[in-house]
């Protein structure tokens, strides 16, 4: 073999080729540990609510090592930890930075005594001052919740009034409370359909009433039902009202229905 000049060349050039590659791991590893690699700036993107005392405390207790041997995977998920913050991306930014990207919760509503609900229906910690509706169900349904949010305030939107509490009871009953002080029973089924039927009728019965109404029951079949007492619905709505027909008809066909036909669900 040792006279095989051919395979002497090749040995020889392996040689050569394994030992600049040892060099050069090991300037990288010597490299690396110099301090011309050390972070020297952390770049954040996205950040409303997450302040710089934040990401400075982040960086304090979780960052070590420097531009090469910082792990990115542990960078991550200690400023995703953070409140306010749904996800976040690290990379590095040539020579001496980490570039951090943040997606922050968008708050939607608080979710009973728990904390946050985002646009996702997803509940997080955070404080605010915010004004926001409140949204509560059992445990588990936040999104159902949310989405039921969302299509209450779309039906609603011919009123102009919108849902400051939507609650979800244990039995899957639905009920609403308006920025008007209205409170609004849907029931277990039909919510959307009833709910607009109500909107319909709105202008042309209760919006007509003296009498502030604090609650509607939307479970019957071919209407609703007020609690204030007729005599109250008649002296406040239909005296008022005593030339239009109509009026009168809708409003007591609505006071009726109290003593009249049974809920449904």
């Amino acid at each position: 073999m040792w006279d095989d000049e051919a395979a002497l060349a090749r040995l020889t050039r392996w040689s050569l080729w394994a030992t600049a590659l040892i060099v050069l791991w090991a300037l990288l590893v010597l490299a690396s540990r110099l301090p011309w690699f050390d972070l020297r700036q952390i770049k954040v993107n996205g950040a409303q609510h997450v302040t710089r005392e934040q990401v400075n405390l982040v960086v304090y207790q979780h960052l070590r090592g420097n531009f090469f041997s910082v792990d990115l995977d542990s960078a991550r998920a200690a400023f995703t930890k953070l409140p306010w913050v749904r996800s976040a991306s690290v990379r590095r930014h040539w020579p001496d930075a980490l570039e951090v990207t943040l997606e922050e919760h968008k708050p939607l509503a608080r979710w009973g005594d728990e904390g946050l609900l985002n646009t996702y229906g997803e509940v997080f910690q955070a404080a605010t001052g915010q004004t926001l509706p409140l949204l509560s169900g059992p445990p588990g349904s936040a999104e159902e919740v949310a989405q039921r949010y969302a299509d209450f305030s779309r039906i609603l939107l011919p009123l102009h009034r919108r849902p400051v509490e939507v609650e979800l009871s244990a039995r899957r009953a639905w009920s609403i409370r308006l920025d008007d002080g209205m409170n609004i029973a849907l029931g277990r089924e039909h919510m959307d359909q009833r709910l607009g039927s109500f909107v319909e009728l709105y202008p042309r019965t209760l919006a007509n009433v003296a009498t502030p109404v604090t609650y509607v029951d939307l479970r019957y079949p071919n209407g609703f039902a007020v609690r204030v007492p007729v005599a109250a619905v008649k002296h406040a709505g239909l005296h008022e009202a005593s030339s239009q027909p109509q009026l009168r008809r809708d409003l007591l066909h609505s006071a009726r229905l109290v003593s009249g036909q049974g809920k449904q669900g």
